[in-house]
């Protein structure tokens, strides 16, 4: 197999096995492999190394392209840089001591074994701690000290314009003007229970990103830092064990399970030049709200502090300003909704004229508005029962937009749409099934269209704006003999239409009767099936069904929200519905069905085996088996509070529901999962052995965290499939 084509073949195949753990914005799929390209004029094709016209695709002399200057300056004045320090040491400095390390942790005020350098944006002014001394250096200058004693910093980060930086030392934040060189400690109540600039545990897994745990921001002038206070005391500790050093390791960290006390957060801002903070006015929210702050940014220009807050259940999100000078804030947007949640939202896209394009599913579909800056809607940009996705080029001087999304009868996908800034044309670009990632020309005359689906390994087209075929580019050929997945659209008991797929086994007989098994996830807004080309499968002896739960299809909040209140209920349903449907076939066996999934996914394994006789066996890994043992922000934006909403959180248990287990269950869970606790399958297994079960096993991964990874595992799963199914 040639290398382009391998790594067409693994970028497929992983995407096809990534698994959320947790709600996620849709994304465009990226190029595939060898695409055709718009040439840096913006004018011409380049494909295969030549130029091409647009209009007739004939070969034309490529114009040279202007020198990147910025690019190598960079490179030159990261070479330059440790030139400096290695003079102002006395001492060569190595490349190696000014890289960063590239380590993640999901715990929260871990080492940094390395900080790096970092570089202003014009790459005209470079700093690094080294060996504990910060150093500073500007363009065709000395090194000079600016600090000792940071050995340990976190967090360090410049400014924009490379005038100040700041670092988190100990548990404190410290703020270098680096014009002045004087150094200011603009916190001193760091502490166990109090983090300043930097996340918590459940902020960082649920709300900012996983191993992501910044939270001060430079102004995009560099005049002022907004930073995060974030008040731990009185949120439950909880102790993750490593049982294999001989007096075991011990990591204790802040993590507040649903209904428990949650932490509380402030906003603050400091002026660079003399360390002044001054406090983000949040007085208009009441203390029952419990706010969360979700979202924290500045206005292109820096005039304002740009921040977005939900109360602690998420059923509202504010879009507020803030002047960064006195702290007064005011609500531009105000999103909620009755019967669901508000997710969080993306930060405005601003646009020249200080209006900007907001994101809202407040019609129950995901689209995209126009407000000024006193929140006045100026458009409707897009419309319809489907949801829009990303922005992929937006032409402010000509009116118009670019942006990805699905259709009213098919979200498995991503299609491109044109739309201009006032809300009065709009039309689908790209036509058929598949992900297309497509790319604008300059004149926004014409799109490259690259695509691929379940049966097709990749095409790629040229289109006129208004989505005409020009030409066909290339198209991949599958291999031959292959045996892909079959899509269908089903109805369920309700009447409400799933999207399924199934793969036969290789030597597929229509007269016998092969063992169905299905891999979910089935959270909220994480599908299981999407359109895209995978490589088929070798030697599988069962079919594989997937299918998308409603509230896990991408069809929108309308559908998304069908779970709120009860996890496991309304997606087991549709399970069932999808197994119904194959199982009708006679060469599906409709007594020999299995189920797997990991965190949620292993929740819903063992929910649908405690609450379901479908199931002749499962595969349950590190699962959620009782939502009260979760953390606050994720499952109370589902489920409200334990206190709120006691019949929702019994109907989404599995360990009470132990005693109605069906079938054999395997139980896996990593002995260190700092996200979903072992005590989740603790618990389970007590109420199983409780209740008298014999029909489960349970497997430890040791140092295993949330993600076991193990060939152990995938051995044990096939051995576990071929013994029970």
């Amino acid at each position: 197999m040639n290398k382009r084509l391998l790594s067409l073949f693994r970028f497929v195949f992983a995407a096809s096995l990534a698994v959320p753990c947790q709600a996620q914005r849709s994304r465009s799929p990226r190029p595939l492999a060898g695409d055709a390209s718009w040439a840096h004029d913006g004018k011409h094709i380049v494909y295969q190394g030549k130029w091409h016209d647009v209009a007739s695709w004939e070969e034309v002399e490529a114009i040279p392209e202007e020198s990147k200057t910025l690019t190598r300056g960079r490179r030159n004045s990261t070479a330059a840089f440790r030139e400096a320090i290695s003079e102002a040491r006395g001492e060569r400095v190595s490349a190696r001591a000014l890289a960063r390390s590239r380590g993640r942790s999901t715990l929260p005020r871990k080492l940094e074994a390395k900080t790096g350098a970092r570089t202003s944006s014009d790459g005209t002014v470079s700093a690094a701690v080294v060996d504990g001394v910060l150093w500073y250096w500007k363009k065709d200058g000395k090194a000079k000290k600016l600090a000792a004693g940071l050995a340990g910093v976190r967090h360090f980060t410049m400014a924009p314009d490379g005038a100040a930086l700041y670092f988190i030392k100990d548990q404190n934040l410290q703020l270098v003007n680096a014009v002045s060189g004087k150094s200011m400690q603009l916190t001193n109540d760091g502490g166990e229970n109090i983090f300043n600039g930097e996340l918590d545990w459940v902020y960082q897994e649920e709300v900012y990103g996983r191993g992501k745990f910044k939270a001060a921001w430079f102004g995009p002038r560099g005049k002022r830092l907004v930073f995060m206070r974030i008040d731990e005391n009185g949120v439950d500790s909880f102790r993750v064990v490593d049982h294999m050093p001989n007096q075991l390791g011990i990591e204790t960290l802040k993590y507040p399970k649903s209904g428990r006390t949650n932490p509380r957060v402030q906003l603050r801002v400091a002026d660079v030049e003399n360390g002044d903070v001054t406090n983000v006015d949040l007085s208009k929210y009441a203390k029952e709200d419990e706010i969360l702050i979700v979202r924290v940014g500045w206005t292109p220009k820096g005039d304002d502090i740009v921040f977005m807050v939900q109360n602690r259940e998420q059923t509202w999100l504010d879009l507020n300003f803030a002047d960064p000078k006195t702290g007064k804030s005011r609500t531009i947007i105000h999103e909620n909704c009755e019967d669901g949640w508000v997710n969080r939202l993306p930060m405005p896209r601003w646009l020249e004229d200080k209006s900007f394009i907001w994101e809202s599913d407040r019609t129950g579909y995901r689209h995209f508005y126009r407000y000024d800056r006193q929140g006045k809607l100026l458009a409707t940009i897009s419309r319809g029962e489907w949801n829009a996705g990303r922005i992929i080029t937006l032409d402010e001087e000509h009116g118009w937009m670019g942006f990805s999304g699905t259709t009213y009868d098919y979200a498995l996908g991503q299609n491109a749409y044109y739309a201009t800034l006032d809300g009065r044309v709009r039309h689908q670009v790209t036509r058929g099934r598949g992900n297309h990632t497509v790319s604008f020309n300059k004149a926004g005359t014409h799109v490259l269209d690259s695509f691929n689906n379940l049966e097709n390994p990749g095409e790629q087209w040229l289109r006129t704006i208004e989505g005409v075929a020009v030409r066909r580019i290339y198209a991949r050929k599958p291999p031959k003999g292959a045996s892909f997945a079959t899509w269908k659209q089903i109805k369920a008991r309700d009447g409400e239409t799933l999207d399924i797929t199934y793969t036969l086994p290789e030597d597929f007989d229509e007269n016998m009767a092969y063992p169905v098994w299905i891999s979910t996830y089935s959270g909220p807004n994480a599908p299981s099936v999407r359109d895209s080309y995978r490589r088929p499968a070798r030697g599988r002896w069962y079919i594989q069904l997937q299918v998308n739960v409603r509230s896990a299809s991408r069809r929108g909040m309308k559908f998304t929200k069908k779970c709120y209140m009860q996890f496991g209920v309304q997606e087991l349903m549709d399970i069932e519905d999808a197994i119904d449907w194959l199982c009708a076939k006679p060469w599906a066996d409709v007594s020999r069905v299995g189920i797997s999934g990991r965190s949620y996914g292993g929740f819903m394994t063992a929910f649908a085996m405690t609450h379901s006789k479908k199931f002749k066996c499962g595969i349950a890994v590190s699962g959620v088996y009782d939502w009260e043992l979760y953390d606050t922000i994720y499952t109370e934006r589902y489920m409200k509070k334990p206190q709120n909403n006691r019949e929702g959180y019994a109907a989404s248990s599995c360990i009470k529901a132990a005693k109605n287990l069906e079938g054999e269950l395997l139980i896996v869970h990593g002995t260190m999962d700092d996200n979903v606790h072992m005590q989740n399958a603790i618990q389970f297994i007590h109420a199983l052995q409780q209740a008298g079960k014999q029909n489960f096993t349970f497997m430890l991964y040791p140092k295993s965290r949330h993600g076991v990874r193990s060939g152990h595992l995938r051995t044990l799963r096939q051995n576990f499939m071929k013994e029970h199914l």
